[in-house]
């Protein structure tokens, strides 16, 4: 069989129209490249298979697991967005890895900074087996990585720019069959709340509700406001949550709301509470995750068992996999989850409820 082409700096240089210098200081993450040249060569170099070549080369010059056993996998977690050990849905998912790690008999540092210049400083490349990275990872770290041929593995995070190994909850289908549920207990007038952009996940719940609704031929108008909620405290956040929630009670309040995370639904049904909305007697609300520390407040939140912990062990499978089968594809694993049906849902009223309803 022959061998697959060698990929040159040269070739790159050629295809985006800069000098070999320049290629090799984007690729080396020094300075003195403009961001929007970067990018370029980035891309360019993903798309030739640069990257990958890179990765091949380190793993088969001996680089073999039962050779380095004193070398560590890293876990690189941003500490944004709530992605930290604290995080009733992020740190299930660090226990799972460290569980599994442990099981193989492989140790493991906590990285908790995405930025290239800071992690060689903290981090020999030769010194790591390889890489699983929790949440959302930025964009020139993973090129980084792949440049200097660490293998990793992402855990509810995927890259358009730079190919790997990742492992999700079927997010799609699962909220596909959260609106089928509604659907049968009588709902058709159905929102969805959560900013879509915000993550992979959130954007594959989004399309899986879509999907559901069209396919039983239920009308969706999306309320735009909802569409930009975040998971988040952050003051403006909370603001959009109650402007949204205030115009709602005033006009045609739908009988359902899926919610991209436990988190959201929270935050709505907070502001459902402030607003004289009661729920489910007038809407019913699901979540996503089964979050223990939000099921504190509201134990009776409905919502999808994701199973955080397997997460983890899954991403430590996948990478092990992958240190002693350096050229099989890249492998995306989507993993099952169940609904949690609670107090949160019943079965809409009859009448449309209109403003009136509400009136103080």
């Amino acid at each position: 069989m022959d061998k697959p082409r060698k990929v040159t700096m040269q070739e790159i240089a050629d295809r985006v129209g800069v000098s070999k210098y320049a290629v090799s200081k984007a690729l080396s993450g020094k300075p003195g490249i403009s961001a929007a040249t970067r990018g370029k060569i980035f891309e360019v170099a993903s798309q030739l298979g640069y990257l990958e070549q890179k990765l091949g080369k380190r793993l088969l010059n001996g680089k073999q697991l039962d050779e380095d056993q004193d070398k560590l996998v890293g876990i690189l977690i941003p500490n944004i967005r709530s992605q930290n050990r604290d995080s009733g849905y992020w740190g299930k998912i660090l226990d799972g890895v460290f569980k599994n790690l442990e099981a193989s008999g492989t140790s493991s540092v906590l990285i908790t900074d995405d930025l290239p210049r800071n992690f060689h400083k903290v981090m020999r490349p030769d010194g790591l087996l390889g890489i699983i990275g929790i949440g959302l990872i930025n964009s020139s770290m993973l090129v980084d990585l792949r440049h200097i041929g660490v293998p990793f593995v992402l855990v509810d995070h995927e890259d358009d720019l730079v190919s790997s190994d990742s492992v999700f909850m079927n997010n799609y289908d699962i909220v596909r069959k959260q609106v089928k549920y509604l659907i049968g207990k009588g709902h058709t007038h159905i929102q969805f709340v959560g900013d879509w952009r915000f993550a992979r996940s959130f954007s594959d719940r989004w399309n899986g509700f879509k999907s559901a609704l069209e396919e039983n031929e239920i009308s969706y108008i999306p309320d735009r406001a909802l569409l930009s909620i975040q998971p988040t405290m952050h003051p403006d956040n909370l603001s959009l949550i109650k402007r949204s929630f205030e115009h709602i009670k005033h006009n045609n309040l739908p009988t359902a709301f899926v919610c991209a995370n436990d988190k959201i639904a929270s935050l709505c049904m907070r502001a459902m509470e402030e607003l004289g909305i009661r729920v489910p007697l007038d809407t019913s609300v699901m979540g996503f995750d089964n979050d223990l520390d939000i099921l504190e407040e509201f134990p009776e939140l409905s919502t999808v068992n994701a199973e955080s912990e397997e997460l983890g062990i899954k991403a430590v499978d996948m990478l092990l996999r992958r240190l002693t089968n350096t050229h099989m594809p890249y492998e995306k694993l989507l993993l099952q989850s169940d609904l949690i049906i609670r107090s949160s849902i019943a079965t809409p009223r009859v009448a449309t409820l209109s403003s009136n309803s509400y009136s103080e």
